[in-house]
């Protein structure tokens, strides 16, 4: 019992360092302005309430309890603010709160900026969200509470954060770690469950769409067993995610390979937002770790060499 005290404690509160946790929220903060800029022009038609869909009904959609566009701009149609400029007085303080990130300063306070506004403009885009979206939302959140201001910041440089290892980065490591497995494992196994993923269908249609269609596949269709091995291969690499990641000889080559895929997925469907987004989320929770667990111990001339088996993963 002994044992197994110590390495959980050790897996969840073993100091650790920020610097995966400052390149996430760089990461996240560049890749949500950029996608701010690429939507800036279509705000209007997204977002507006006379775009393609309307507030009353994305507000019916999205629930009484979720916050909205909608929602704010009943409360401020009194003091004769228009719904324009209460949409595009949100997506301002939302690119506030991403240069906030950015450059890491009142980090949290910023964070919480970002979220809020993000939650505020997705209550009302939820008919022409993604992936991206729900990830960089949930990511927005992990930033208020995790350590991110320790490296590479404004913070940092005012003495206003902690710049050193921490049980706190410990622990907003590990739950990066393991949202990922629970997001690989979960859509794994739900590919797994259809025929498509094991005909290779699921891929050719994937290919084939208009929208996606990045590169002509259609001389796919006379090599049906590419596409096969192309569908076992992403059904193998997002089920033994979540059990191969954490074996030290076998984690380099599992994360390579899944970021391999999310930039196949980014070359040839146009998806380049939600893969980079992923390998982001991925090099944050991992490459850091495996760099750490490589480093040379420095050790005192009669201090014992450490357990191999309590190396932080």
């Amino acid at each position: 019992m002994n044992r197994v005290q110590t390495r959980l404690r050790r897996f969840w509160l073993e100091p650790a360092a920020p610097d995966g946790l400052a390149f996430l929220r760089i990461a996240v903060a560049l890749l949500s302005l950029v996608q701010l800029a690429i939507l800036w022009p279509h705000l209007p038609e997204l977002y507006g309430n006379f775009g393609l869909v309307q507030w009353v009904i994305t507000d019916v959609g999205a629930g009484d309890w979720a916050p909205s566009l909608g929602t704010l701009g009943l409360l401020l149609a009194p003091l004769g603010v228009t719904t324009m400029t209460t949409m595009y007085a949100v997506f301002v303080l939302y690119a506030v709160g991403l240069a906030g990130l950015l450059v890491g300063y009142r980090t949290r306070v910023f964070a919480v900026l970002a979220w809020s506004t993000h939650g505020l403009t997705s209550a009302n885009a939820y008919l022409s969200l993604y992936g991206v979206d729900t990830i960089l939302h949930v990511l927005f959140f992990y930033l208020v509470f995790m350590p991110s201001a320790g490296r590479w910041s404004l913070d940092a440089r005012a003495g206003r954060a902690f710049t050193g290892p921490s049980s706190t980065a410990r622990v907003a490591l590990r739950t990066l770690q393991l949202h990922l497995c629970f997001i690989y494992l979960d859509t794994g196994l739900a590919k797994a469950q259809g025929p498509q993923w094991w005909s290779g269908e699921a891929l050719w249609r994937a290919l084939m769409q208009p929208q996606f269609q990045a590169f002509d596949f259609s001389w796919l269709a006379a090599y049906p067993v590419l596409a096969k091995v192309a569908c076992w291969g992403t059904l193998l690499i997002e089920v033994g995610y979540a059990g191969m990641i954490w074996v030290p000889r076998l984690r380099r080559p599992w994360l390579v390979a899944t970021l391999l895929l999310h930039a196949g997925i980014a070359v040839c469907l146009r998806l380049w937002l939600f893969s980079l987004t992923m390998m982001a989320f991925n090099l944050a929770a991992f490459a850091w770790a495996w760099r750490a667990s490589e480093a040379p111990a420095r050790e005192g001339p009669s201090e014992p060499a450490p357990d191999p088996a309590l190396q932080p993963v």
